[in-house]
């Protein structure tokens, strides 16, 4: 991807982004995964890290510590800020973000302790694998919020827990089927109450056309991360081909 431009699927239209910018103080932690600097907020491109609100209840599990340790990695140095996408509709920038002179981004830093699970959402592929390979060690290590029941990986056959929040779900992907308007991964036999991970036609030709082929998942054993909604039960919806992993290593070379 390039750094200064990003390329929005629903307008296929070339935005021109803000100059890398140097922050030299006055950065304040609003979250694991996001700061403001003045009235400017900035958010972490592809992580996501536990949110402040979760259905009537304060804050998720870790919000605090994740917040906290945020706030220790931004105001140990003069912040280096590289914008890589266009501004939410809240004009909050999309950011990746790193100490001057060191290249490791505070999206490696909160995944290295486990303050935050990767969201796929750039173009930029190549830095999201490498974000998943942080994220996997963190994981193994059973560090920071991967400590935690609440942070598992949920197995798609018991999902239902999961609605409602941001997870990874892992399981056998039992039949990939494409309707007119949507392509699903089915992952029990009763789609209208097992996990379900669902893309539009139109990405799942788009992804074709790249050869991710969704069709050619069934059987295989993968994990969707995403926010996972009830709809026909327990059900992610697919906008980003980073979102689904291999379980088998001897499968990433089907990815593209």
């Amino acid at each position: 991807m390039k750094r200064r431009g990003f390329l929005t699927s629903a307008t296929s239209a070339l935005f021109m982004l803000p100059i890398t910018a140097r922050a030299v103080s006055g950065a304040i932690a609003t979250g694991g995964d996001r700061f403001r600097i003045g009235d400017q907020e900035f958010i972490l491109s592809d992580i996501r890290a536990p949110s402040a609100y979760v259905l009537g209840k304060t804050q998720a599990p870790f919000f605090t510590q994740a917040m906290a340790h945020l706030q220790g990695f931004i105001e140990t140095t003069n912040l280096e800020i590289e914008d890589t996408a266009p501004k939410t509709r809240w004009n909050a920038r999309v950011v990746k973000a790193f100490g001057f002179g060191v290249k490791v981004t505070l999206q490696e830093q909160m995944l290295a302790i486990g303050a935050a699970r990767v969201a796929p959402q750039t173009d930029d592929h190549a830095f999201i694998d490498h974000l998943l390979e942080v994220e996997r060690k963190a994981r193994e290590g059973g560090r920071g919020m991967w400590a935690l029941a609440a942070y598992k990986i949920v197995d798609a056959l018991n999902a239902n827990a999961a609605i409602d929040g941001y997870h990874v779900v892992e399981g056998i992907v039992v039949s990939a089927r494409a309707t007119r308007s949507r392509f699903y991964l089915n992952f029990g036999d009763d789609y209208r109450t097992d996990f379900t991970a669902s893309a539009k036609s139109s990405l799942y030709r788009r992804w074709l056309r790249d050869e991710f082929d969704l069709a050619a998942l069934e059987g295989a054993k993968i994990r969707v991360r995403g926010f996972v909604v009830d709809i026909n039960g327990p059900s992610i919806d697919l906008t980003h081909r980073r979102q689904i992993e291999f379980s088998d290593p001897m499968k990433v070379g089907v990815r593209k």
